[in-house]
């Protein structure tokens, strides 16, 4: 029977054997992402027989992931086992192993699309060059931040990381009012990449004005063509520090043909600033509902 435990830091070597394929693009596919969203949605995960197996939630509420491993079969009977012989709900992105899935499954399962936890998937070659009639409003803010600021790029090092810390601090000061379970977990998971920046594989940069960071962003590899922004922000005075940031950290991003900005949350504001961007791709995630027996 599969024995679930806590996502803790000390399990990063574990789960970098069994992610990292290049056939799945989603922001869940990292480690980083599942440690720093653990108090929101309860991520636990087992190994056994050379299959990693994730749910979030609590008992009858758990929610799974799709099989990771080198037997996709094994996987889903280890699952089903540990649900009583029953087939449990599913999260899933779109996917080598999600099309798989779905090829064996969909007569069992109600499969419903999730735009609102779409990831937003951009060249690296459009959010580090910017160019065209596209992106003319993003190049205006850059523009009008430069003729205010005098600013410098600074990569994230052991070095500076506290100045990263300051700047988050900052933002959560100035948006105390819409503070929620999700953003005190995020700001927790800031902390938590910037202590444990190697083991999670964290790159970042940060805009500087007269020597303090203003603007940040960090974030970590799904593959070897896929980068994960797993967070980015900018103090309210510095109008445009978004997409300075922006700019600036993908032209670091060179290796890789991808960068994925996560979902929107369903929030139209938000959606409406990903969208600004003209995302390459757009990955569906799907609930997947087991159908009665």
């Amino acid at each position: 029977m599969l024995e679930f435990k806590k996502t803790e830091i000390d399990d990063a070597p574990l789960f970098r054997e069994f992610l990292g394929s290049d056939k799945e693009l989603s922001c869940e596919n990292t480690f980083a992402n599942m440690l720093i969203w653990q108090d929101v949605y309860q991520n636990m995960w087992a190994a056994q027989d050379g299959q990693l197996i994730i749910k979030s939630g609590r008992r009858e509420r758990s929610v799974y992931r799709l099989p990771y491993g080198d037997d996709f079969e094994k996987g889903m009977a280890l699952i089903t086992e540990h649900n009583g012989g029953k087939l449990p709900d599913f999260w899933a992105p779109d996917g080598e192993r999600f099309q798989l899935f779905r090829s064996w499954y969909a007569d069992r399962y109600q499969i419903e699309e999730n735009r609102d936890a779409f990831d937003y998937l951009y060249l690296q070659s459009d959010l580090a060059e910017l160019t065209g009639k596209r992106y003319h409003a993003k190049r205006n803010h850059i523009h009008a931040f430069e003729k205010q600021f005098e600013w410098e790029y600074r990569p994230l090092s052991e070095d500076n990381r506290e100045d990263f810390l300051l700047c988050a601090k900052r933002w959560y000061e100035e948006n105390e009012e819409r503070m929620d379970r999700f953003l005190r977990c995020e700001q927790k998971g800031i902390a938590a990449m910037l202590q444990h920046r190697e083991t999670l594989g964290i790159r970042g940069g940060a805009i500087y004005v007269k020597g303090q960071a203003v603007a940040f962003t960090l974030g970590s590899r799904v593959n070897g063509e896929v980068f994960d922004i797993h967070v980015e922000k900018a103090l309210s005075d510095y109008a445009g520090g978004y997409a300075l940031i922006n700019r600036e950290f993908a032209r670091t991003l060179s290796g890789f043909r991808y960068i994925n900005r996560e979902d929107d949350m369903g929030a139209q504001g938000l959606r409406k600033a990903k969208l600004s961007y003209r995302p390459a791709l757009l990955l569906p995630k799907y609930f997947c509902k087991a159908k009665e027996e």
